[in-house]
């Protein structure tokens, strides 16, 4: 970020570095707005903003000025709690008035009518709109408790009659609403009916039976003979498409490290050309012959991979194949072009010619070649590194601006939430 030349600092920026100085700059804004504007103060020409009835109490964070007499412009920091709005009576009769609808409504539940219930009910007990709880109670808890379930399985066709009661209050006033409904049976197919029927024989032969080890079932029943088996376990069906699934996904993964393997094949080929130009410069410079120092190159690589001083490098693997064939007999020319094509990356292609045409017109002009070439790879090398920068740095984009995003939410929804 800071570089120095010629004595004097040069300050360069990233574009991740530039939108993160930006977005803080922008939610900096965006607050300031929003305070001038008053959201979030609570404070208004008629003082703090109550909450509505059931939301609780609020708590208002302020600084006064005057509160000290000595000291008249500080600002002392004061927590001023404020109780939520309360009905009056007024207020409250009309609001149990228009709720009772609403609770007959509601307390339905899938049912058509309190006339007819056969499902169960939908007791709330609470009206936030209007910041009322509300209290169920029943005369009969064994076919409707206070929940709302309904335990009409054994009750006849006429049905049978239940009073719900609710006490409905606002903290201060109560209001008390009486609901009559008329359970009956839940209506069933007569498959329901014959299933019900048998599971209340079984209930009672369980019972009979209960000494026994095993509960003995009849293979006839109301002049049906009956055949009894488990359910059946079909989730290993699903094996042989999660077995195709996987082959499917692997294949993906095979080929997706194969591209990987290769991508990085490639940068590090390109990192070490650089490298490689730069050995051969010196070697020919000191005299050797190409093939001098080429085989000189591989011996010193060779040595540093046994000694653990380096890792394996696919351009130095690359140039012990070359030395392994001029060392069988195969020509400077041959081998030397070969392995251009191995690396198969356009320096390297390049490279491999300048290495053919010395053996064809004399190595006088490779030396001033290669040191072009050598000023090439440098700055390509630096442009890679560079390049390689903002990737890393693009993969951080995501991870900031999530963290950008939780810190703007710490700062944003309190001061909204208080202002509401």
């Amino acid at each position: 970020m800071f570089k120095r030349f010629s004595g004097k600092w040069n300050i360069t920026f990233t574009k991740t570095q530039v939108a993160c100085v930006a977005a803080g700059f922008l939610l900096y804004a965006l607050i300031e707005i929003s305070s001038a504007m008053g959201f979030g103060s609570g404070l208004s020409g008629a003082g703090l903003k109550r909450a509505a009835p059931g939301q609780g109490e609020t708590t208002y964070e302020l600084q006064i000025t005057g509160l000290n007499k000595d000291e008249e412009n500080k600002k002392i920091p004061v927590k001023i709690p404020v109780r939520e709005k309360r009905y009056t009576k007024e207020e409250a009769k009309k609001i149990f008035e228009k709720i009772k609808p609403q609770l007959e409504i509601q307390m339905l539940g899938e049912n058509a009518s309190l006339l007819e219930i056969r499902k169960n009910l939908n007791l709330i007990s609470k009206l936030s709109n209007y910041g009322i709880k509300i209290n169920w109670e029943t005369d009969n808890a064994e076919l409707v408790d206070s929940l709302g379930t309904v335990h009409n399985e054994q009750i006849n066709e006429a049905g049978e009659p239940v009073t719900i009661i609710a006490r409905a209050s606002d903290g201060t006033e109560e209001f008390t609403y009486r609901f009559h409904l008329m359970v009956y049976p839940p209506i069933r197919t007569a498959q329901e009916k014959a299933e019900n029927e048998f599971l209340t024989w079984a209930e009672k032969e369980d019972q009979k039976q209960q000494t026994d080890d095993y509960l003995q079932l009849p293979n006839d029943y109301e002049g049906h003979s009956l055949t009894y088996s488990f359910q059946e376990d079909n989730s290993h069906r699903l094996f042989p498409f999660l077995g195709v699934f996987m082959a499917l996904l692997l294949h993906v993964k095979v080929s997706t490290d194969k591209q990987n393997q290769e991508k990085k094949r490639e940068q590090q080929l390109l990192l070490d050309y650089s490298e490689v130009i730069s050995k051969l410069l010196v070697y020919i410079g000191a005299g050797l012959t190409v093939r001098g120092a080429w085989e000189r190159i591989v011996a010193g690589y060779d040595s540093s991979v046994k000694e653990g001083k380096r890792k394996i490098r696919p351009v130095y693997e690359e140039m012990k194949k070359t030395a392994s064939q001029l060392g069988s007999g195969v020509s400077e020319s041959r081998a030397f072009g070969e392995f251009g094509r191995r690396c198969s990356l356009q320096p390297y292609l390049k490279l491999s010619a300048l290495l053919e045409q010395s053996q064809k017109n004399g190595s006088r002009q490779l030396r001033h070649a290669l040191e072009l070439e050598m000023i090439s790879a440098f700055e390509q090398r630096k442009n890679m590194a560079k390049r390689l920068g903002e990737e890393a740095g693009t993969k951080l984009l995501f991870p900031l601006f999530l963290m950008l995003g939780v810190v703007m939410a710490m700062i944003v929804l309190p001061a909204f939430l208080s202002f509401y």
